[in-house]
């Protein structure tokens, strides 16, 4: 008798199991791109009175003689199927239409995977979970490899042509990403020093003019007795700016302390001795500091998880995959004329380093996922291979935006399940007090 108050406590056990899978689905009813779980049963083994017999030529057999002892959780599965699109109008909102996953990073660097995609861009231009995890963006089509980037979008904009004649007229703090410090560049040409204050009390680095500082050098280099022929600073009139002259100026590290050789990309050291005879681009295209920059009106993304940044005098900035299954950069400028692949130049801290395509993964076995809560997928032993990519290529799904991916939890199935397993929990109760009372009843025939 003990037996059965044993096989249907595990009845009861096993039904609220499954109570427990189904609060956990109905509460996420509204999660985005939630998905919902289910549990399966597996009875436990059974006791074998006997194990039956053959038939003979006098007899027949006889089958085996079992009492099981219960039930246990077979499984708990994940269903992957898709939810609908729920749409919001707001433009980082996204959808991924058919397989594939979004992969962000938390602040320590590790990857994490999700198909929730209500994004925001921070106030450096990264694009970000609501929780702040930085999304990756794919530096390829097609990978087995995640890459390290992520997506940033430009906040400030500034193009230049060939011939920009106010190079001269910009101050230090103007230029490309250049910091100039307070100091001195020298060189020294045969036995000729001369040296060359950048900033000063009166006119700190950053308020120095371009053409101030050529000016400055060439007289000095005048006064020195250095001729014109030997060597000058040239502003070229198209944002580049060129030392001339047959001789070889060495620049030390003794009289050079300021950082204007190096910021403005003239030097690559000031602590050694350093032959120049380079010209150098001081303006490229895109440009984070420039006071005249076009400042980042709205961002969108589109069907391929291409970010698409777009300026307030309308010129749009974004990424494109080529023929050639590589990306590209594409910039339109606000009178519609479209500069593509290399011809898009950009300053270091801009797009030089930067992607505006999503990547998305996916995996051999979605089902290994293990759920980390926050709506998020890490790594499980049974995953199987990870294949990197943009939207839309090599069997990975396109991305749908201005709405997210609604819960798929179907709730007339979690109501049925539950009712089922309410009755369970109450048809192994009665079989538990009908064997505890079995069992009282014979503690009384000894007496």
């Amino acid at each position: 008798m003990s037996q059965a108050l044993h096989t249907s406590s595990t009845g009861i056990n096993a039904g609220q199991s499954q109570i427990n899978v189904v609060a956990h689905n109905v509460a996420n009813i509204n999660t985005t791109a939630y998905k919902s779980a289910n549990m399966t049963f597996e009875n436990l083994y059974s006791n074998n009175l006997s194990y039956g017999s053959a038939a003979t030529k006098d007899g027949g057999g006889t089958n085996p003689k079992q009492i099981g002892f219960g039930v246990k959780v077979g499984g708990i599965t994940r269903n992957f199927t898709q939810g609908t699109f729920v749409s919001t109008g707001r433009d980082l909102d996204t959808m991924i239409s058919g397989t594939g996953y979004y992969v962000v990073k938390d602040a320590r660097g590790a990857s994490y995977f999700t198909r929730d995609g209500v994004f925001i861009i921070d106030s450096d231009g990264n694009l970000c979970t609501q929780k702040g995890m930085k999304v990756v963006g794919a530096k390829s089509v097609y990978s087995n490899a995640g890459s390290n980037s992520t997506v940033k979008v430009p906040t400030n904009i500034v193009t230049r042509v060939s011939g920009d004649t106010n190079l001269g007229n910009k101050t230090l703090a103007e230029l490309n990403n250049a910091s100039i410090t307070q100091g001195q560049v020298g060189v020294r040409i045969g036995t000729a020093e001369v040296t060359l204050p950048v900033g000063d009390a009166t006119t700190p680095a950053a308020q120095k003019k371009v053409s101030d500082i050529i000016t400055d050098f060439n007289t000095a280099l005048t006064n020195a007795g250095i001729d014109a022929a030997t060597f000058r600073f040239v502003d070229n009139g198209n944002g580049t700016i060129s030392y001339t002259g047959t001789a070889t100026p060495t620049f030390l590290s003794s009289i050079t302390t300021s950082n204007f050789l190096g910021e403005t990309g003239l030097s690559d050291t000031n602590s050694t001795s350093y032959e120049l005879n380079q010209t150098v681009s001081i303006l490229d295209m895109i440009n984070y500091n420039d006071v005249d920059a076009i400042s980042l009106k709205s961002t969108g993304i589109d069907e391929n998880g291409i970010l698409v940044a777009t300026y307030s005098d309308g010129s749009v900035l974004t990424q494109y995959v080529d023929n050639a299954s590589t990306l590209q950069w594409k910039y339109t400028t606000k009178e519609g004329v479209n500069i593509t692949g290399s011809d898009v130049t950009a300053s270091g801290s801009s797009i030089a380093n930067s992607c505006f395509a999503l990547e998305l993964a996916t995996m051999v076995n979605e089902g290994g996922l293990v759920s980390v809560g926050n709506n998020l997928w890490e790594w499980g032993p049974d995953v199987g291979q990870i294949y990197y990519g943009v939207a839309g290529e090599m069997s990975i799904g396109s991305i749908e935006s201005g709405g997210y991916e609604e819960s798929n939890v179907d709730i007339a199935h979690e109501l049925s399940t539950m009712i089922t397993a309410q009755r369970m929990i109450q048809m192994n109760s009665r079989v538990f007090s009908t064997a505890s009372s079995v069992m009282e009843s014979l503690a009384y025939l000894g007496q």
